[in-house]
């Protein structure tokens, strides 16, 4: 088992706001790391006996030493059944698909079986001693999350669970599920089952979540964070200007970040804090020492920034050549105007791929105007 020393920070605040609120949203720009948080808290959530869910020598840096679950923890009693359950929704997610319904039973005609769902299979399993449950649902706004959850709402909060022992408080709240033979019957969710979700705000089709389903869940928010990309880049902690001619990977490097600083506060004023592009994005592989992979690693990461650009200001010409800075006569592209139909038409003129030199000039450009 890990030492709490190396627990990173937004694992430990969210592992701990489990243990209060018993319910958390990740929520994030694409590329702040939600899912790789997701991934640490699920194996972290594993563990018992000294041990986590996966090996020491996985992707998530566990060390091997063993050692007891932190007081801090959700459920840090419940040591010989800490399991996690996961799912993803879409469009097409029910409320049979998450707790309860019926459907046909396969090869009988006309016959019904009741169905068991995530959140209903986790919740049976935490009510047992000793055991504990996190339903991780990646992707909650993009399905129906409060007819999934349905009639579950009710019983989410922290202090409408059913304590152990099954001995319900003047506050537990039970609500109607269908029994194994589709009877209807009274059920309330366990204190040691907790619910861990991620969502990207921005993501425009998909479901909206509303007030009173938001209010049941702790929100923790991940941000751009451009030091852990320099870092992977490379770069030291205090930026440089960008040389007018690069010399070195470094300069292609610093030119990126400053960039993508600079197009992340434009998206920021334009659209708003949703909108803007984690550091994850551009993190696609190992930046190379030479110059040749810098600008290899650079072209890839712009295309990246350019498709983020033109989604997050679609139809909205203006704020494109505002970003690409191209009114600019520096700038390797530039903005057009013409008539059509009696209206003005804007666009942007300029190269699909940049060379190298153009494609350095243009976010030193950006990076310093």
């Amino acid at each position: 088992m890990p030492t709490e020393s190396v627990i990173s920070p937004d694992a430990r605040a969210v592992l701990m706001a489990l243990a209060t609120r018993k319910n958390v949203i990740i929520a994030g720009p694409p590329g702040t790391g939600k899912s790789r948080l997701l991934n640490e808290v699920r194996e972290l959530f594993q563990w018992k006996g000294g041990q986590t869910g996966s090996a020491p020598a996985g992707r998530i840096p566990i060390p091997a030493a063993a050692g007891p679950i932190p007081t801090w923890f959700p459920s840090p009693d419940q040591d010989s059944g800490r399991t996690v359950y996961q799912t993803v929704f879409d469009q097409n997610t029910k409320y049979r698909d998450f707790m309860r319904g019926l459907v046909p039973k396969v090869g009988e005609a006309g016959a019904f079986v009741v169905t068991s769902g995530t959140l209903y299979r986790a919740a049976t399993h935490a009510t047992q001693a000793g055991n504990a449950a996190l339903v991780i649902v990646d992707e909650i706004n993009r399905g129906p999350a409060v007819a999934a959850f349905g009639s579950a709402l009710v019983g989410l909060e922290a202090d409408k669970r059913l304590p152990n022992g099954w001995v319900a408080t003047a506050s537990t709240q039970f609500f109607e599920i269908l029994g194994d033979g589709g009877e209807h019957e009274l059920f309330a969710l366990p204190e040691d089952l907790y619910v861990l979700a991620a969502m990207n705000e921005a993501d425009t089709s998909v479901e909206p979540l509303d007030v009173a389903f938001l209010r049941r869940f702790h929100i923790h928010r991940l941000e751009p964070r451009v030091e852990v990309l320099r870092d992977h880049l490379g770069l030291g902690e205090t930026p440089a200007p960008p040389p007018a001619v690069p010399s070195s990977a470094q300069d292609y490097y610093e030119a990126l970040v400053q960039a993508f600083e600079k197009i992340n506060e434009q998206v920021l004023l334009g659209r708003g804090q949703a909108y803007q592009l984690g550091h994850g994005a551009l993190m696609h592989g190992p930046a190379g020492p030479s110059v040749a992979a810098a600008q290899e690693y650079v072209a890839t990461a712009w295309a990246t920034l350019r498709g983020h650009i033109d989604e997050v200001f679609f139809g909205n010409t203006r704020a494109v050549s505002d970003v690409l800075r191209a009114e600019n006569g520096k700038s390797a592209y530039s903005l057009l105007e013409s008539t059509f139909a009696g209206q003005t038409v804007r666009r942007i003129s300029g190269p699909l791929r940049p060379s190298p030199e153009e494609l350095y000039k243009l976010l030193a450009l950006i990076a310093t105007e």
